[in-house]
């Protein structure tokens, strides 16, 4: 995926025509200076509408192209930046397949795959980042047991 020419935009509309596919009742795009930067959509999970944040964080991506880069061009720097942010999603959207592949077999249910990704609070937070946030207290250390 390193050399897509495919546009953030134009991977955001296939990922929300899959989740929409797999019962999205609801999507939302949140930006930041006019960038997408996550989706937020809502599924129906047992008679409640479940709420989940699945972001985008190009940075990782950005840092891995200039490593495989040979040397670091300052003038390069909007065009791999831009690049980074094509990658980061179109690596979202095959994450995204992969996972659906997994629920259309029955293997596993649709919460199971994006669980990390509930929005446990207004504010927007993930599961994952409340757990991050406090140290992972909630989950039994067996090491002790």
């Amino acid at each position: 995926m390193e050399t897509t020419k495919i546009e953030p935009e134009q991977t955001v509309g296939e990922v929300q025509r899959l989740l929409g596919r797999y019962g999205a009742k609801a999507i939302l795009m949140h930006y930041d200076r006019g960038e997408i930067t996550a989706l937020c959509f809502q599924i129906n999970i047992s008679g409640k509408d479940i709420p989940f944040r699945l972001p985008c964080r190009p940075e990782a991506i950005y840092e891995v192209l200039l490593k495989r880069r040979k040397k670091y061009h300052k003038d390069t720097k909007e065009k791999d930046i831009s690049q980074a942010k094509r990658v980061a999603w179109r690596q979202i959207l095959r994450w995204v397949e992969a996972q659906l592949a997994l629920v259309e077999t029955d293997m596993v249910k649709i919460q199971e795959v994006f669980m990390s990704y509930i929005q446990v609070n207004v504010e927007g937070k993930t599961l994952y980042q409340k757990l991050e946030e406090s140290k992972f207290k909630m989950i039994e250390d067996k090491s002790k047991v």
